[in-house]
């Protein structure tokens, strides 16, 4: 009977004269399933995930990406955490560094990137949109990043190297660690191999979107690099976080959104 509805359907609707409406129906489900939801940290459900972290008293977070710091603040002025926040972009960072007369001897700022490895490279953005710079000018293919033809170059760092080099802010527990980095996730995680298996941070979030099409980079290789997680979604305006099978395809849509993987 399944079978037999879906072959009517499939008669009715899967016409080429159908095909932009079908494709607008599309773009409404695939928002309407928790994808493209990003305005806010309360749209995107971020606000609800970091509530449930805060509950849970974190000692110390770290926020790679962290632009002009509306997640590091959230944590700072719902929790007794201190937070390790790493921009670097200089504009976007001297807002961030601003944050730190509230929040002294609390928030950590530091202005460079951080990756799979210690380099320099260049990083491409727009002035009017610093939030989407990103290390990848193939990236431009994406229609929201056309205007990406700046460059700067950028010092590059690896968590690990990082945390060896900085033993002064005496590290004995990471509760969480944010990674919003315009398709430069994997390659943070590859580079924080060491912190996580010391620290197991019982939170990693990853920001999950178009931009790792052009990296043939999936789900699937964030869950084999964090083997000891369970991955979940961030569902927009909900307190409850959704199971996902990276090895599923209709939980690896190229749209943006947040995922969180939780120590098992």
């Amino acid at each position: 009977m399944k079978r037999i509805i879906l072959d009517i359907l499939d008669y009715l609707f899967a016409r080429k004269i159908l095909l932009p409406i079908n494709i607008i129906i599309l773009k409404l489900v695939i928002r309407f399933i928790g994808y493209n939801n990003h305005k806010s940290l309360g749209s995107s459900g971020e606000k609800n995930f970091l509530n449930k972290v805060c509950k849970n008293k974190p000692q110390l977070c770290i926020d790679v990406g962290a632009n002009i710091g509306e997640y590091s603040k959230y944590i700072l002025e719902n929790s007794n955490s201190r937070v390790i926040a790493f921009e670097p972009m200089p504009e976007s960072f001297n807002k961030l560094n601003l944050l730190k007369k509230k929040f002294i001897n609390k928030l950590y700022t530091y202005n460079i990137g951080i990756g799979e490895k210690n380099e320099t490279k260049k990083i491409y953005y727009d002035k009017h949109n610093l939030q989407w710079a990103n290390f990848n000018p193939e990236l431009k293919k994406i229609d929201y990043l056309k205007n990406t033809k700046k460059s700067l170059k950028c010092k590059i760092s690896s968590l690990d190297n990082f945390l060896i080099k900085n033993k002064k802010l005496s590290i004995k527990k990471i509760d969480l660690i944010k990674i919003d980095t315009e398709g430069y996730e994997l390659e943070v995680l590859i580079g924080a191999k060491k912190t996580i298996e010391k620290f197991k941070p019982k939170y990693i979030q990853i920001e999950y979107n178009w931009h790792h099409l052009f990296k043939n980079v999936n789900l699937y290789y964030f869950s084999k690099v964090l083997k000891e997680y369970q991955a979940y979604k961030i569902f927009p305006f909900s307190k409850e976080l959704i199971k996902i099978n990276p090895e599923r395809p209709e939980h690896n849509y190229f749209n943006y959104s947040n995922i969180v993987f939780i120590k098992k």
